[in-house]
């Protein structure tokens, strides 16, 4: 028979005796609960008293962008549609931004999906005006906030030009030119 080389475990101990040590008595739990949710301590009594029981928790802190850290920021998520002559691709970039990255993610993937998304025909007729819808929306929801301060980390995204003033949307006028022929020639004749 083999004798075993393990050590006693306690009940109380769930890693194991330590050896060469002596047993110490499990700890009782703090006096006061962990700290969590929300992360402001909570106001003294004093300040109960200056400016109202629940002052400090009132307003809500502004999310952050995630790119320059400018303050206030949304969730939002802007497409890319790339139609190729085989393959459909769809691309999302979901996250926070302010209102200058944000236009400035529009701005690339829109011009992206102008001239890279008419390649196929399920893309010309549905996905690609889809995905410009859906950017637009996108869009509307960034300028209603505000400018963000200022740059701290260098880190903003440069918006460039407008999407109707970049060479990929005058690119996009002929396959858009051709689906409006095609769809005008289904409807008349």
């Amino acid at each position: 028979m083999r004798k075993s080389m393990s050590l006693p475990i306690s009940p109380g101990d769930p890693y194991g005796a330590v050896p060469g040590g002596e047993y110490e008595a499990p700890r009782s739990a703090p006096a006061q609960p962990v700290p969590g949710y929300p992360l402001r301590p909570r106001p003294s009594a004093t300040a109960a008293d200056e400016t109202g029981a629940d002052a400090l928790y009132a307003a809500p802190e502004q999310p952050v962008c995630e790119v320059c850290c400018g303050s206030p920021a949304t969730e939002v998520a802007v497409r890319h549609h790339q139609g190729l002559l085989l393959f459909l691709l769809f691309r999302k970039q979901k996250g926070r931004f302010c209102r200058t990255c944000g236009t400035a993610l529009f701005r690339g993937l829109t011009a992206k999906t102008l001239w890279q998304g008419w390649w196929h025909p399920l893309s010309a007729l549905i996905f690609n005006p889809l995905t410009i819808v859906v950017n637009l929306w996108a869009r509307a929801k960034i300028n209603h906030l505000p400018e963000p301060g200022y740059d701290l980390l260098g880190t903003r995204r440069d918006p460039g030009r407008p999407v109707y003033r970049r060479p990929a949307a005058l690119v996009a006028v002929v396959p858009a030119a051709f689906v409006l022929y095609l769809l005008g020639a289904l409807v008349v004749g």
